[in-house]
């Protein structure tokens, strides 16, 4: 009688469960967007789609391309969806038929330029490498890359490593292209310290740690915002433009819940959160930029010219001389 009793409380929680909330359908991105900020973009995205999970793994490109190469080795890539700086990262996993090709309904929204030719990425968080400084220590800041040579800054400033982060692995390849491997040889020289992302050198210089840095101009507007003593110059000779882009990966077992996080984050909403959490310029012109930011259109027309084919086929180089340049290795 008891056993009796047993299996139906068990059949009739069953029942009940099966009465109550559905089960959320689980969603999995890799992505390089800083932790406090992805945080706050998941929280309006579930709001959106309660009945989606989005699980968030938040690490610097390098890492997360070795992380992917380690799961091919296993068999599997966990991820449904990727979101990194390092545009040639995405062209090499197209290249290789991992990503899923996504007609976008949001994609008559964004400039074509954000937009990959075959369908299979977007540019979704439009940043820029940029020259930070401390703005109670330095009143004539440096106007230019090249300005960053001068002996005067020697000891006083600080950039992310390319071999972590895919935004300077970006910049690396573009500064290297236009003024060589002397340029680095003079960052070299003038004693810059290299840490190993953004975040950290952003806040270096808000501390006061270093006068200047090369950094991302989202970053300082948003602890410019919270009253930190710090500014940004977008070189006379082009900052360097990061059309950050966001992917589904063919082997999703997700598909139809990762295209709307994709036509999210490329919507209204979805652009005008990453200007409220993130301060990035928007991707669309029907939503407003951070303050003092220019506009998407202004952005590309400043920003130091580079093909992304070029970009492809010199940034393992251009990485791996700044390296072993600047950190020896």
């Amino acid at each position: 009688m008891r056993k009796a009793c047993a299996a139906l409380s068990v059949g009739l929680l069953a029942i009940l469960v099966g009465f109550g909330v559905a089960a959320k359908e689980t969603l999995l991105i890799y992505t390089s967007t800083p932790v406090e900020i992805m945080t706050k973009l998941e929280q309006m995205f579930e709001a959106t789609y309660p009945d989606i999970d989005l699980q968030v793994f938040r690490s610097g490109t390098g890492n997360i391309a070795a992380k992917l190469a380690a799961e091919r080795e296993a068999g599997k890539i966990q991820a449904d969806l990727i979101w990194v700086a390092e545009y040639t990262y995405l062209e090499e996993l197209k290249a290789q038929n991992l990503l899923y090709k996504y007609e976008s309904p949001e994609a008559k929204n964004i400039p074509a330029l954000l937009v990959d030719k075959d369908g299979y990425y977007y540019g979704a968080r439009i940043f820029a490498l940029v020259i930070a400084y401390n703005t109670n220590f330095v009143k004539d800041p440096p106007r230019t890359w090249t300005d960053l040579l001068d002996p005067k800054w020697k000891g006083q400033i600080v950039t992310a490593n390319p071999s972590y982060s895919g935004s300077n692995a970006i910049a690396a390849a573009v500064l290297g292209m236009e003024y060589g491997l002397d340029y680095f040889r003079g960052l070299a020289a003038n004693k810059t310290t290299v840490v190993q992302g953004n975040s950290q050198s952003v806040t270096e210089v808000a501390a006061g740690a270093y006068l200047v840095g090369l950094t991302l101009d989202n970053m300082v507007r948003g602890l410019k915002a919270q009253g930190s003593p710090i500014d940004l110059v977008y070189p006379d000779d082009g900052p360097i433009f990061l059309p950050s882009p966001i992917g589904i990966f063919a082997t999703s077992e997700r598909i139809e819940a990762a295209k709307k996080f994709v036509d999210y984050v490329l919507s209204a909403e979805g652009q005008q959160a990453l200007v409220e959490v993130g301060a990035y310029i928007p991707a669309r012109t029907d939503v407003a930029g951070p303050a003092g930011a220019p506009t998407l259109d202004e952005l590309v027309a400043k920003a130091m010219p580079a093909e992304i084919e070029a970009i492809v086929a010199n940034i393992d180089f251009y990485t791996q001389q700044f390296v072993k340049i600047l950190l020896g290795q």
